[in-house]
């Protein structure tokens, strides 16, 4: 999920934080991926806290510390899946430090000072969503160019953590695209009388939302999951990270779904666009890294 918001910055950039043991080999992979990519790559031992101002509200990130075992599991897996990546890429992205994490919950509540910072209410929610720790996926801080991916589940379900490094990195990618807004012809590729869900925050997180019960007929038509209905947004940033850890998978259901096809299209255009070193070497190069496991 992504934002546009203003954050209190990097909360490790004056203090460095005491960070989870590692064995050598990582933290040679962490040396080698800065001297690289220029991207710091933080796993934290203590609890910390990240509190964003977004229009109307305030958003309270808490992480919490990962294991030992399985930051060093993640810390390898984070350098297989981020060095595919262009340097030029990973450049334009802005991208200056990824925090790997325990758990990562969300809070969210109206900003009390939001009425003094916005001039234009009828832009706001009428109906204010509000909850408190939940937990969350991941959080690309694109403002401050921080990445925040917890990694928990590493030990059980490595090919999750895979998707979650690519669908939140490319928030990051989309923000320098398009801005506050996603791609402006993205949603000409869909049916004319399609219309997306309510977004994917209020998709997760609002009680009184029937998004997750609305009937999935539509999945075989340009969509990979019920998720990327929510917001067009996410609907990119899924298909960014299954054409990365699924190309396969993906180019098989393009040859019957003639929507998703002029999906990847658009994207593999504008990212290229966006990119040069984003061209067919490099997809080709995904799809030599997933073989023989993506079929």
């Amino acid at each position: 999920m992504t934002d546009s918001f203003r954050s209190n910055c990097d909360p490790f950039k004056h203090q460095q934080p005491v960070e989870i043991p590692l064995s050598p080999e990582c933290t040679e992979i962490i040396d080698r991926l800065e001297r690289l990519y220029g991207v710091k790559v933080t796993v934290p031992a203590d609890l910390f806290e990240v509190v964003f101002e977004h229009s109307q509200y305030l958003t309270i990130v808490e992480g919490q510390p990962a294991y030992e075992n399985a930051a060093n599991l993640a810390v390898a897996l984070f350098e297989e899946e981020f060095g595919l990546y262009p340097l030029s890429l990973v450049k334009n992205t802005r991208l200056t430090r990824v925090v790997l994490c325990g758990e990562l919950f969300r809070s969210q509540k109206p900003n009390p000072r939001a009425v003094k910072r916005n001039s234009s209410p009828t832009e706001w929610d009428l109906r204010p969503l509000h909850f408190t720790h939940e937990s969350t996926g991941g959080l690309p801080d694109v403002v401050n160019g921080l990445l925040y991916l917890p990694i928990e589940v590493v030990e059980e379900d490595p090919e999750h953590i895979r998707k979650i490094i690519h669908h939140e990195f490319y928030h990051c990618v989309q923000w320098q695209q398009f801005g506050v807004s996603s791609d402006p012809e993205w949603e000409a590729t869909n049916r004319s009388d399609f219309v997306y869900g309510p977004g994917g925050i209020a998709a997760n997180y609002d009680s009184d939302s029937d998004f997750w019960t609305k009937p999935t007929e539509e999945w075989g038509n340009g969509f990979l999951n019920l998720y990327c209905m929510s917001a067009p947004e996410e609907d990119q940033a899924e298909l960014f990270a299954h054409l990365i850890t699924e190309p396969t998978r993906v180019e098989t259901r393009l040859e019957v779904d003639e929507i998703l096809g002029r999906k990847v299209e658009r994207m593999k255009a504008t990212l290229k666009q966006f990119c040069r070193d984003m061209d067919d070497r490099f997809w080709q190069r995904v799809r030599d890294s997933r073989f023989p496991f993506d079929l």
